[in-house]
C-alpha cells in the first residue's frame, strides 16, 4: 500500500486533531521506503467495532433489566456498560474485588459508605448521582 492509499474512513473519531487515537500503518512513500502513516479508520474495521459495541449495549440492557427487577444494583449495570470487571475496578479504586462484587447486590449497595460511592463513581468517570441510577 502506498502512503496516499492508507484508509481514512473516520467513523469513530472526532474531527479534533488533538485526539491521539489513530491506527498506524506502514506504507511505501515516493522513494519506495516504508513510512509510518496514521489512519483514522478503515470501513471493515469500523464495522467490526460497531458490531462489538452494539453487542455490548445489548448485554448492558440485560443487566439494566435485572437492576429494575432488583437482582442487581446500579453498579452492576454501569460496570457492564463501561466494560469494567470487579478486578479492574478494584485496581482503580483500591477496594477489594469481594467488596465490589458485594456492592453489585442491591442490599449492600444501599448501605455503601459515601467515600466508597465516590471512589467508584470517580473510577467509572461518572457522577455519584449517575452511579446511583440507571437512566
Amino acid at each position: 500500500m502506498k502512503v496516499n492509499e492508507v484508509p481514512q474512513d473516520n467513523a469513530f473519531l472526532q474531527s479534533d486533531n488533538q485526539i491521539g487515537l489513530r491506527d498506524r500503518y506502514y506504507a511505501l512513500d515516493e522513494d519506495g521506503k516504508f513510512q509510518e502513516v496514521p489512519s483514522v479508520g478503515w470501513k471493515p474495521k469500523n464495522a467490526a467495532i460497531q458490531f462489538a459495541w452494539n453487542n455490548r449495549a445489548e448485554e448492558a440492557e440485560k443487566v439494566r433489566q435485572q437492576v429494575i427487577t432488583g437482582k442487581y444494583s446500579p453498579l452492576a449495570y454501569h460496570m457492564e456498560r463501561l466494560l469494567m470487571t470487579s478486578s479492574i475496578l478494584s485496581q482503580y479504586t483500591g477496594l477489594s474485588r469481594y467488596k465490589i462484587t458485594k456492592y453489585c447486590k442491591p442490599r449492600h449497595f444501599i448501605k455503601m459508605k459515601p467515600e466508597d460511592l465516590s471512589r467508584l463513581a470517580a473510577a467509572l468517570n461518572i457522577s455519584v448521582e449517575e452511579l446511583t441510577t440507571i437512566d
